[in-house]
C-alpha cells in the first residue's frame, strides 16, 4: 500500500489540547483514538514558550503508545490548539519553535503541523469552517465565532488580570473578596470562608489566620475556588449564590452581538454545574449546548472529511 492510499484508509493523528490548566493529548488512527493523555499544562510564559517541555511530552507519549516498526510510528498530521497563541506573529513564533523542538526530541521525519489557538480548536472541533461559536468558561472567559464571510469575531478572552469575567478566576476572585468583607463587617456571614481558608492551608474558624494569610495569598491560585462557590450556591449560601448570578449575567453578555440564527456551543469545567449552565441560557435568551469531547469529535469530523483543517503551517 502506498503512503497516499494509506492516509486515505488511516489517517494518524497526534492532537494536542493545549489548556491553562491542563495539556490534553490523543493519538488517532483512522478516526478512532488509539491512545490519551492528560499532562501538565505548557501554555506559553512570557520569554519562554515552553515547546521544549511539550515536544519531550510528546516524544514519551508516543514512545509509549507506538510499535517499534516505523510504519507504525508515521504521523500524517500534528494539530496543536494551545492557549496563549493568537496573533499571527505569536502563531509564528510558536511553530518555529515548536517544529524545532520537535524534531529534537520527536522525530526528525517532516510532519505537517495545524497549529490554532485553544478557542479555535474548539471552533473548528464543534463547526468545522462553518458559521457558529463558541462560549468557553474554564479558568477564563471568552466567545469565539466564525461568521458567514469565514472571519473569527472574539468577545473577551483579556485574561485574569484585566477582565475574564465569568470565569473560573473571577469567581475565585470575588469569592475571596466576600470572605475579606465577612472578615471586615462590611460583607454578610458566608460559607465560602470554608473553601477560601481550605485553600490558604488555615483554620476557618480562627479568623485571625484567615485574615493573615487572605492579605499574603497568592492571586494565581483564585481559580480552585470556582467550584467551590458554585457548590454553596447549590447550597444555598447567599454571597454565593450573588456571584454566581452575577458569573451567568457576564457570560451572557458575552454572546450579546452573536446572531440569533448563529448556533452556539458551551464548553469549560464550570458549564458542569448544571445550574451556572442554566442560567447562562437563560440570560442568553437561547439554547446553549454543551460541547463535550472536543479531540473527539474533532477526528471524528477529520476522518469522515478525509483531510486536515486548512489552518496548516
Amino acid at each position: 500500500m502506498d503512503a497516499s492510499s494509506r492516509r486515505l484508509v488511516a489517517m494518524r493523528l497526534l492532537v494536542v489540547d493545549g489548556g491553562a490548566t491542563g495539556t490534553d493529548v490523543a493519538l488517532c488512527v483512522d478516526g478512532r483514538i488509539a491512545a490519551r493523555a492528560e499532562l501538565p499544562s505548557v501554555k506559553p510564559l512570557r520569554g519562554d514558550l515552553r515547546t521544549d517541555q511539550l515536544c519531550l511530552m510528546l516524544g514519551s507519549f508516543l514512545g509509549t503508545h507506538t510499535a517499534v516498526d516505523e510504519a507504525d510510528v508515521m504521523l500524517d498530521g500534528v494539530i496543536v490548539g494551545m492557549a496563549g497563541v493568537w496573533s499571527e506573529r505569536e502563531r509564528y513564533e510558536y511553530s518555529d519553535a515548536f517544529m524545532a523542538a520537535w524534531t529534537q526530541y520527536v522525530s526528525t521525519d517532516h510532519v505537517p503541523l495545524v497549529l490554532l489557538s485553544d478557542a479555535e480548536l474548539l471552533l473548528t472541533s464543534a463547526f468545522g469552517s462553518d458559521v457558529g461559536a463558541v462560549l468557553i468558561g474554564g479558568t477564563g472567559s471568552m466567545m469565539l465565532m466564525r461568521d458567514a464571510d469565514g472571519l473569527l469575531q472574539r468577545v473577551g478572552g483579556w485574561g485574569h488580570a484585566v477582565d475574564d469575567a465569568g470565569g473560573g478566576y473571577w469567581l475565585g476572585r470575588r469569592a475571596s473578596g466576600a470572605v475579606a468583607r465577612m472578615l471586615d463587617g462590611r460583607g454578610p456571614e458566608t460559607l465560602l470562608i470554608r473553601p477560601v481558608a481550605s485553600l490558604l492551608r488555615v483554620d476557618a474558624d480562627d479568623h485571625d489566620a484567615v485574615r493573615n494569610a487572605l492579605r499574603r495569598s497568592d492571586p494565581s491560585r483564585m481559580a480552585r475556588l470556582a467550584q467551590a462557590v458554585l457548590y454553596y450556591a447549590d447550597e444555598g449560601d447567599a454571597a454565593a449564590i450573588e456571584i454566581r448570578q452575577e458569573g451567568a449575567r457576564e457570560l451572557a453578555l458575552l454572546l450579546q452581538n452573536v446572531p440569533a440564527n448563529v448556533e452556539v456551543v458551551l464548553y469549560g469545567s464550570l458549564f458542569e454545574s448544571q445550574t451556572y449552565r442554566e442560567l447562562v441560557e437563560r440570560l442568553a435568551a437561547r439554547p446553549l449546548p454543551k460541547l463535550h469531547d472536543v479531540i473527539g469529535v474533532l477526528v471524528d469530523r477529520i476522518h469522515r472529511a478525509g483531510q486536515l483543517p486548512t489552518t496548516s503551517v
